[in-house]
């Protein structure tokens, strides 16, 4: 009993997170839509920051000063869980947009306030319809902004790194901007997929080295996925300590 207590007040503090900075979106999105763009990504970086507060989840990031290179860049990292995207918005703050599946679309509040904050969700159903998503990262890469894509496609459920899809890596060839391994460790303890318990915990987000696409042609896509699938690898097994938990 004492633990369902515990669980409903940390879904409850969450939600109410939820409502606090959507609801703000949806105001200042349809009030002050001149201001809109320039405090989108501060409410996609609130929301992340007092989602893990609710949940009692402690982030340290590791070599964050790699984050944010000149011009723009595409960042992937392993995805174990609901938390990994909290963590990441808290960790970036500013100048991104996450790149994810059309069914976000569908989460309620969530689902609503999603595009209009500048994420981009992809529909794999509709061909058109994911070119269209594609541009639309190139325009926003041109802005200098950071693009996450979780390569895998989808939520790991036994913590280890799945093939890394090439979509991601098409964007950054065409653009010519640098990727940036990302492993983040501790999440899938936090929440599992397919479980809507959350424990209290720790997360930990180490940054790579960021990986140049100068030159680099699309025939060269699949080389810069295994670069790439190997550097976070790297960074998932390096450096762990007790306190980052399982995957």
């Amino acid at each position: 009993m004492v633990r369902l207590i515990r669980i409903g007040w940390i879904y409850a503090k969450m939600i109410a997170a939820t409502l606090y900075t959507g609801g703000r979106a949806f105001l200042y999105h349809y009030l002050r839509p001149r201001h809109f763009r320039r405090l989108a990504d501060r409410f996609t970086g609130e929301w992340g920051r007092l989602m893990l507060r609710g949940a009692g989840v402690e982030l340290e990031v590791r070599n964050p000063e790699r984050l944010h290179p000149p011009g723009g860049s595409i960042l992937v990292a392993n995805h174990r869980s609901w938390f990994d995207i909290f963590a990441l918005g808290a960790m970036l703050d500013r100048s991104f947009a996450f790149v994810g599946k059309k069914e976000l679309s569908r989460v309620p509040l969530v689902g609503a306030v999603w595009e209009k904050v500048g994420h981009i969700a992809i529909d794999r159903s509709d061909r058109q319809a994911a070119i269209a998503s594609l541009e639309r990262a190139d325009e926003l890469l041109q802005d200098g902004r950071t693009i996450i894509v979780f390569p895998e496609g989808t939520r790991s459920v036994t913590g280890e790194l799945g093939r890394f899809k090439k979509g991601a890596f098409v964007i950054a060839i065409r653009s010519q901007t640098p990727v940036v391994p990302v492993a983040i460790r501790g999440t899938g303890r936090i929440m599992r997929k397919g479980s809507w318990e959350i424990e209290p915990g720790r997360a930990t987000i180490a940054v790579g080295e960021p990986i140049a696409t100068e030159g680099l042609k699309l025939g060269d896509r699949d080389a810069l996925a295994r670069r790439c699938r190997e550097e976070v690898i790297r960074l998932m097994t390096r450096g762990r300590s007790p306190k980052d938990g399982r995957r």
